[in-house]
């Protein structure tokens, strides 16, 4: 485990053996795996980007159709890098009430109040409760270094169809550190897993279409200590949340 991309470069470094990163999250870590590929790197070191980007999911959910959401609260850790402007179009185009917060109790608290004045008084705006960090424009240095660094992909998502330019690739100038292509060889002849083990409804919940406690694996093959799904694996898990402070316990 390491705690950021500078402690792989240095493990790479210091071994012989090739070393992969493994590079995850959305807008809020983006940045930071691109700054060790400005420099210069050990030739035994290479990144797998996972990095994802919130706007075409956001967009997705609402076309899809499925739920009936009246507001949302945006994640204030990525706003911190794109800013609130990000969220505008999802206002304008889909009507959406929003909110960018922060993650304390205070911060979940106010969003909340704010979300139900906009319903309440009919406007559909991107207020910013988190204002001690988040700036309409964020941050332009980290914003410019995403744009040198990746190319927009599109991916599969757990429990959505492939959606277009939502996953961040690693551009061809960075070839020889991008593991698809070190490691191409043996990334082909990795097999096929199937997404969702058998009778775990996780697409559905993230989807917001079922509570948690509606899965049938939930609290039954599917635990903190045993977790069939991503939503179980993560505390931060609506599963996970669900079983450590539910009141339902099977």
């Amino acid at each position: 485990m390491v705690y950021s991309i500078e402690d792989a470069v240095r493990m790479a470094s210091e071994t012989e053996g090739d070393l992969v990163f493994v590079a995850v999250g959305f807008e809020t870590t983006a940045p930071s795996t691109c700054v060790p590929l400005q420099k210069e790197l050990p030739e035994n070191f290479s990144i797998y980007s996972c990095h994802r980007i919130c706007p075409p999911i956001l967009k997705t959910i609402f076309d899809m159709g499925e739920t009936k959401v009246q507001g949302m609260i945006e994640p204030g850790h990525v706003a911190v890098i794109t800013g609130t402007k990000m969220f505008e179009p999802l206002a304008k185009e889909y009507s959406m009430p929003q909110v960018v917060a922060g993650f304390e109790p205070l911060d979940i608290l106010m969003a909340c109040y704010m979300l139900c004045k906009q319903i309440e008084e009919g406007r559909c705006e991107v207020e910013n409760e988190y204002t001690r960090l988040v700036r309409p424009e964020g941050n332009p240095k980290a914003l410019k270094l995403m744009d040198i660094t990746y190319d927009k992909v599109d991916k599969a998502w757990r429990g959505f169809p492939v959606i277009g330019k939502s996953a961040l690739a690693l551009k061809s100038k960075y070839e020889s550190h991008d593991a698809t292509k070190v490691h191409q060889d043996i990334l082909s002849g990795a097999p096929e897993v199937e997404a969702e083990a058998r009778g775990c409804r996780c697409g559905e919940v993230l989807r917001g279409l079922i509570r948690s406690e509606e899965c049938p694996m939930f609290g039954r093959a599917c635990k903190p200590m045993s977790p069939s799904g991503p939503c179980m694996v993560s505390a931060e898990g609506s599963c996970n949340i669900a079983y450590r402070f539910g009141k339902m316990r099977v």
